[in-house]
């Protein structure tokens, strides 16, 4: 009983220390005050919380987009090669540079096609970007471009012309004929392995089996000549070794 009085007593002397009358006015006292520090604080984003805007991806802006890709130069001898069809004659022949191995073509880019019933036709093309075939007067020319890695092959037959000259490599009785190229008739030095200028006396319908017996252009004829069949064999070219100066 003292102890139940002794406790009324001392919350008596609390509200009064609080300047409150009663119970009900400390319960409202309480429930105004504001939390404690110990009460979790409400969350608020920082900075690295934030949401990216359009400036954090790049989307609607143009500020940060990249350079566009600039277009290849064009490649010249690409095009000349693109701009020849199947059929074209051209003023083109091998120099004989490249001795009895490889072709040295004597322009690096086909020119344009010229008449194939004129004289300044040396070849004719006969197929591009494909197999090309192979035999006496036939070979083929070929360019890959550094600007864009394209090939472009042109399958090329020679035209043979008479009183034309092609060159020669005599070993004894014996001449073989450069049969893709073309020279000056004229006594001048020619390239190496080369040692003869041969004449074309003429360019004949092959009959069967012909040979260089066949060249002969009139009865009790003496000139030695050096004959290949050429066209697979549907044409003879005859030849002698140049006697001009």
């Amino acid at each position: 009983m003292w102890a139940l009085i002794g406790g009324i007593a001392s919350v008596l002397s609390i509200l009064g220390w609080l300047g409150l009358n009663n119970v009900g006015e400390l319960k409202d006292l309480l429930a105004d005050s504001p939390p404690s520090s110990s009460s979790p604080a409400p969350y608020t984003s920082s900075p690295s919380d934030r949401i990216p805007d359009d400036s954090d991806t790049g989307e609607g802006s143009t500020d940060e987009s990249g350079p566009e890709p600039s277009t290849p130069a064009p490649d010249p001898t690409e095009e000349a090669f693109e701009a020849i069809s199947a059929g074209d004659c051209l003023a083109v022949y091998d120099t004989g540079r490249g001795g009895t191995t490889s072709v040295d073509w004597s322009v690096g880019a086909p020119p344009d096609p010229v008449s194939c019933a004129g004289e300044q036709a040396q070849v004719q093309v006969t197929a591009i970007n494909t197999a090309c075939p192979t035999g006496y007067g036939k070979s083929y020319w070929s360019y890959r471009s550094a600007t864009t890695g394209d090939s472009t092959k042109l399958c090329l037959t020679r035209v043979y012309h008479a009183n034309y000259c092609i060159l020669g490599r005599q070993s004894g009785d014996s001449i073989s004929l450069a049969l893709m190229t073309a020279v000056a008739c004229r006594r001048e030095p020619v390239p190496v392995p080369y040692n003869q200028i041969m004449h074309i006396t003429g360019v004949y319908r092959a009959p069967a089996g012909a040979d260089a017996n066949n060249c002969r252009r009139a009865a009790g004829d003496q000139t030695r000549y050096w004959a290949a069949l050429v066209d697979d064999g549907a044409t003879l070219l005859c030849t002698t070794i140049y006697q001009g100066s």
